[in-house]
């Protein structure tokens, strides 16, 4: 408000001055005394440094079209030669407060990038203050996209991730991209954005990233976000009512999906945002035919999840926009950017967003996600039958498998996290039963499949009880341990380092 009144002041001063200046000329000039204010030259660049552009170019043209009337036609005792030499400095100075607007005007348009092999420098917006949730009145001003210094970057998959926005205004509207390294080697993949008076993306990220720690089904996981939402800000207030949904003035989009190398599947659920892009090893290039939910805070619909099959070297571009009401707008550009082969993944996720920018959205994030698989050098499933015996086969296999990968030394503590894992499922699930292990970055992963869906919870043993003490024995092995629940039952999983086996000498 005060820089505004300041402008607004300096203006009419500006104005009066060369009003004042040539009534003072032309005063003078009527006394047989012609009189240059030379100061008149300095009056264009001054008011394009200090004053918005409409108004510089008033002073500007103001100050031009007085030293042509006045010099031109109103004093008749200025020779040619003095003339021409003050209309062409008063000329020269008007050109130079135009290219003075003209570098105040641009902004730099430097995208947000998140690549596999180096990170980008955090975006300017990033480091403006931001009002708190504890001040409620503040207007935030949200940046044009949300990312990580530097994406997680699992084995299995390559990133690339860029947050761009365009010519328009930006608006109440705040996006992110993010990767989530899961348990069994698996990565969670998450696009999206916040729109409204009191955007909360910060909040919502950091919301997914705990979800996911919990290892949610991607379909699960929205709708806790959405319960997540609705606490942040009260006046989101889910509705059965598809007439009265879509009130709030906080608007959200994700969408979470989670990529599984051992299978090469990957499980996707939406909340309004576009469905993803597939190119295929060949070069075909798809839009995934989603279950498309609706946006988050919306209604209290439940979400549905889609599971694909994505070949080793498939491309997955996952993406938002600023158009909320129509997530398809953009989609076949995007198609015929993508049918363009590109040299590397990040090339591919630029055009992706070029081609998004000229649909035209005022703002876009693409995340480019390539796919690797896990094949039988690196993992092993057995199925196992619900007979006390199978647990002595399964500690021959890990001895074996474990033996065939060079990791002899891993064997006993791997032998034993499998027998109570396996022993659990046996006594306290119901078949099918299924054991995989998994080699992966260094670290072994036992992984024990049931038919039950009852989540066990590790408790401590008293000194006369005679069982409860398997997990625990686990839990101690294991840097991590944990349970996801899957459409046919559940996945008890341990996961522990290892030492590459030391070479035996001889004196």
């Amino acid at each position: 408000m005060a820089a505004t009144r300041l402008n607004r002041w300096l203006f009419v001063l500006l104005i009066v001055y060369i009003a004042g200046s040539c009534a003072v000329q032309l005063q003078d000039s009527a006394g047989g005394l012609v009189r240059w204010s030379g100061f008149s030259v300095l009056v264009p660049v001054t008011a394009a440094a200090l004053l918005p552009m409409r108004r510089s170019l008033i002073i500007g043209l103001a100050t031009l079209a007085a030293s042509i009337v006045t010099y031109g036609f109103a004093i008749h005792g200025v020779s040619a030669g003095g003339r021409t030499v003050v209309i062409t400095a008063v000329a020269l100075s008007f050109a130079l407060g135009l290219v003075v607007c003209r570098l105040r005007a641009r902004r730099p348009n430097t995208p947000a990038t998140v690549t596999r092999n180096r990170s980008c420098p955090p975006d300017p917006a990033d480091s403006k203050p931001r009002s708190t949730p504890e001040a409620p009145h503040a207007v935030r001003v949200p940046p044009p996209g949300i990312l990580p210094a530097a994406l997680p970057q699992p084995a299995v998959v390559e990133l690339a991730g860029h947050c761009r926005t365009g010519s328009g205004r930006l608006g109440m509207r705040a996006q992110w991209l993010d990767a989530i390294p899961l348990s069994g080697a698996r990565v969670g993949l998450v696009a999206g954005a916040v729109t409204g008076p009191d955007a909360a993306a910060s909040e919502l990220r950091a919301a997914v990233r705990t979800l996911a720690d919990v290892d949610l089904q991607p379909e699960e996981l929205l709708a806790h976000l959405a319960d997540v939402l609705a606490r942040l800000r009260p006046d989101v207030r889910p509705s059965h009512d598809t007439q009265t949904a879509g009130t709030s003035t906080v608007r959200a989009q994700c969408l979470y999906a989670v990529y599984d190398p051992a299978s090469c599947r990957c499980t996707i659920a939406c909340a309004g945002s576009p469905a993803p892009a597939v190119i295929t090893p060949d070069g075909t290039v798809t839009s995934l035919d989603l279950r498309q939910g609706p946006p988050l805070g919306q209604t209290d619909l439940p979400f549905e999840a889609t599971e694909i099959d994505l070949p080793e070297g498939s491309t997955l571009l996952l993406y938002t926009h600023s158009d909320a009401d129509a997530p398809d707008s953009g989609r076949d550009e995007l198609l015929s950017a993508l049918a363009r082969p590109e040299r590397c993944l990040d090339a591919t996720c630029r055009s992706a967003v070029k081609a998004l920018l000229h649909a035209p959205h005022t703002q876009v994030a693409v995340l480019a996600v390539r796919t690797h698989a896990l094949d039988t050098r690196t993992v092993a499933t057995w199925d196992l039958p619900a007979d006390p015996a199978a647990v002595s086969y399964a500690r021959s296999h890990i001895a074996e498998k474990l033996d065939a990968w060079g990791l002899t030394d891993a064997a006993p503590t791997t032998e034993l996290i499998v027998s109570e894992l396996v022993t659990n499922a046996i006594r306290h699930a119901q078949p099918p039963i299924q054991l995989r292990l998994i080699h992966h970055a260094g670290s072994l992963v036992c992984e024990v499949a049931d038919g039950s869906s009852t989540s066990p919870h590790l408790r401590r043993a008293r000194t006369f009880d005679e069982n409860g003490r398997g997990l625990f024995i686990v839990a101690q092995l294991a840097e991590r341990w944990g349970t996801r629940h899957s459409p046919h039952g559940k996945i008890i999983w341990a996961e522990h380092t290892h030492a590459p086996d030391q070479p035996t000498t001889t004196a």
